[in-house]
């Protein structure tokens, strides 16, 4: 397998050599590159490579100027300090995310998950396998933001209890019991929190698992639910009940 490198600092290409060794002793290493202007060079000489592991920030700039040029068609495993480029990596061809400094374990498990790719969907186009991929990583919503007439709050979500909507409004209600009013379609919202924390109950309410207190049968088979520093009572509606049941684990 021939692997090409895009990095700028010497030790961080050097880190990615060894891991590669490690991994494999037959992966071999075709060039080290640090420029997006070198890249583009070497390859219209030589062609695609099996593998590329690319850093963001090259001598010359963003390396994703050059990517959207299509200029590589080889899958990516981007290496990086940066957190918050995420969406521009999988806009291209990536299929992983390690960020600096990169262990053995994070990069055992990117070649793992390439080896995987390569096998199983050999005849695939990398844009639709990064899409993929990109669906199987999605980050979730981590912070609400509360817009007042005085000031802008950040409520992170991990602190958030409860979203209840009503009247086209919704209410956060915070760790504390805090009630915090902000404009939002629930139904979107739901689609933006991590599935293994919130869940709709109901038309208009959202709870997160981490605050509930006590869970007790209802009226027509639905279920009531208290949970920490909410006043409301919260009712699992008949359609929602079952499902309910799996999400917490009761089967």
């Amino acid at each position: 397998m021939r692997v090409l490198i895009l990095e700028d600092e010497t030790l961080n290409a050097e880190i990615i050599t060894e891991h590669l060794k490690k991994y494999d002793p037959t992966i071999e290493v075709v060039a080290y590159l640090k420029s997006k202007e070198k890249t583009k060079e070497w390859i219209v000489k030589n062609g695609q490579v099996d593998l590329v592991y690319s850093d963001i920030e090259l001598l010359d700039g963003n390396v994703f100027s050059l990517l959207k040029e299509n200029i590589i068609t080889s899958p990516i495993i981007f290496t990086t300090a940066y957190n918050n480029y995420y969406q521009d990596a999988f806009d291209v061809n990536g299929i992983a995310y390690l960020l600096k400094p990169i262990n053995f374990e994070r990069f055992f498990q990117a070649m793992k998950k390439f080896n995987g790719l390569r096998t199983s969907e050999r005849n695939q186009d990398w844009s639709v396998i990064s899409e993929l991929l990109e669906q199987k990583i999605k980050r979730y919503k981590e912070r609400i933001i509360i817009k007042t007439s005085t000031e802008i709050q950040i409520l992170n979500t991990e602190e958030t209890a409860a979203i209840l909507s009503h009247l086209g409004k919704l209410t956060a209600i915070d760790q504390s019991g805090k009630e915090h009013e902000f404009r939002y379609k629930l139904s979107d919202l739901a689609k933006e929190l991590d599935p293994k924390v919130f869940f709709q109950i109901n038309r208009g309410e959202i709870i997160n698992i981490n605050f509930i207190e006590k869970i007790e049968p209802y009226f027509n088979d639905r279920l009531s639910i208290k949970m920490s520093n909410v006043k409301a009572k919260l009712i699992t509606s008949t359609s929602s009940t079952a499902e309910f049941r799996k999400w917490i684990g009761q089967y």
